[in-house]
């Protein structure tokens, strides 16, 4: 019989320095449409993929003994050559291999979430195939949908749906690179494999953020636009409703205003184009204030929110 071995990881603040990097990008992308640059989609995506390599480090392989390779994968992906950023995959790629390797060597069992565990090597693919952008669209969805799984899970009680059960998915996300109108109807495959009959429609952020991913979606088939539509109503959303949640969980309750303004901007963008901009712009500043209290230096070291790490602080003393 195997015996398990207990070991601590000491985690850090992996995401942050990538979600400074998301915001410098975003910020750039943004001026380049203003300065009448072609930037704009090339600098909007290394945003979103600096929020993604964070995330994904930062929930799955954050042990400090990974460091070097988080700061490798960091100053690959901040550098605008799409060649680095298909360096910065395959290091990402090797993060997690690493990453596994050491959980099995430790006899850690855990649910296996193969649409977060894809992502990486579908990220290598798809910068490969750079400027393809619809292509980029995809690890992005494979990260996404899958990290939320277990957010919904815990907020409406949906299925916690994992490994095999998680294939229909995979399949119909892989499938937007040849039909990028099944983009339409990610959202309602996603809420059927998610469905159980115990749902509850308390938790009014995870509720809207959900009805986001359906309604907008749904709503490019008529107003077009996939990218778009994917980027303000199907990512922002879903990234703004985990990374609230896994890092400053006393705030989601807030998380459905930006479940409401980012996919205003994308309905914007047939109104009146030169203020579409501003809901998405004002969901953004408002997410940085609700995690605001991982930005610390000791929130960073630790990869906890300093609310989290005073409240520990207290508990100690009283005791």
């Amino acid at each position: 019989m195997k015996k398990e071995i207990i070991v601590e990881i000491e985690p850090w603040g992996v995401n942050i320095p990538y979600i400074i990097l998301a915001l410098v990008y975003w910020a750039i992308g943004s001026a380049s449409i203003i300065l009448d640059l072609p930037y704009h989609p090339y600098f909007m995506m290394i945003g979103a993929y600096s929020l993604y390599f964070g995330m994904i480090q930062r929930l799955f392989f954050p042990a400090k003994k990974y460091i070097s390779l988080h700061i490798i994968s960091l100053i690959l992906l901040a550098i605008p050559i799409y060649y680095s950023q298909i360096l910065a995959s395959i290091t990402l790629i090797s993060v997690e291999i690493w990453a596994l390797r050491d959980m099995k060597t430790y006899g850690s069992k855990f649910p296996i979430n193969a649409l977060v565990l894809s992502s990486p090597f579908a990220s290598l693919v798809a910068w490969v195939f750079y400027p393809n952008y619809w292509t980029l669209v995809i690890p992005l969805l494979l990260y996404i949908m899958g990290v939320n799984i277990g957010v919904f899970s815990a907020t409406l009680r949906t299925k916690p749906v994992f490994g095999f059960y998680q294939i229909p998915l995979f399949i119909v996300i892989l499938l937007l690179y040849f039909f990028p109108f099944v983009f339409s109807f990610i959202g309602i495959v996603y809420f059927l494999l998610i469905f159980r009959k115990t749902i509850s429609i308390r938790n009014i952020s995870a509720f809207t953020t959900l009805l986001s991913i359906i309604i907008v979606p749904l709503l490019s088939l008529y107003l077009g636009d996939y990218i778009h539509a994917f980027t303000l109503g199907v990512m922002s959303p879903l990234f703004f409703s985990c990374i609230t949640y896994s890092t400053s969980r006393y705030n989601y309750d807030k998380v459905v205003i930006l479940s409401v303004l980012s996919p205003l901007a994308y309905i914007l963008r047939y109104v009146y184009f030169p203020i579409s901009g501003l809901p998405w712009i004002i969901s953004l500043i408002y997410f940085i204030y609700l995690i605001k209290d991982n930005f610390y230096i000791k929130s960073i070291k630790l990869g906890l929110s300093m609310r989290f790490i005073k409240a520990q602080m207290n508990s100690e003393r009283k005791s």
